[in-house]
């Protein structure tokens, strides 16, 4: 089930990397079939959008996330990567009970990194790009029997510091081989 507002559409996977049978790299194109590896086997890739509303916001997109997993099958069990392909956005975990952990998170980074210092980058969005870079682009998160293996007050967040913009999320399932 997509959730409203969320428009989650399967993409298909192309020039991945995996390891042969013999430890060769090999290239391998996909169509929501996965690369082959001995060891890893990607099931599929899903993007959605997300649309941010400020310039700076934690956008809580867990239920989102939850809703592309039955994509990866009913009892799917291993890891999920969630990926923000922009370079003025991140993602990462943290409390999604108090709202008031999200403001003190940008509060922070505008302090740590201010939207006017100098910077040599003439887009005047450079703070966008350091936030960006010291959040990170990705997180890998445990998913047990289609359920996401989450903390009991985590939540992923799409981190904006460019907006407001309507981003790209990519959801990929990687899990063992046995």
């Amino acid at each position: 089930m997509v959730a409203p507002g969320c428009a989650i559409n399967t993409r298909l996977c192309v020039d991945h990397w995996g390891y042969s049978s013999v430890g060769r790299a090999s290239r391998s194109q996909c169509e929501g079939q996965g690369f082959e590896s001995p060891y890893l086997h990607l099931k599929i890739l899903i993007e959605f959008s997300a649309s941010t509303p400020a310039r700076e916001i934690f956008v809580d997109i867990t239920e989102r996330v939850v809703a592309a997993l039955p994509s990866f099958g009913e009892a799917f069990t291993g890891i999920v990567t969630v990926f923000v392909p922009h370079t003025t956005a991140g993602i990462t975990i943290n409390e999604g009970a108090d709202p008031d952990v999200a403001q003190d998170l940008i509060d922070s980074l505008a302090r740590l990194v201010p939207r006017n210092a100098g910077y040599r980058h003439s887009e005047g969005n450079s703070d966008a790009h350091i936030k960006a870079s010291l959040m990170g682009s990705h997180v890998a998160v445990a998913v047990e029997n289609g359920r996401l293996r989450l903390g009991t007050w985590q939540s992923i967040y799409l981190a904006e510091f460019d907006g407001p913009r309507t981003r790209r999320v990519w959801v990929v399932a990687t899990s063992s081989r046995t």
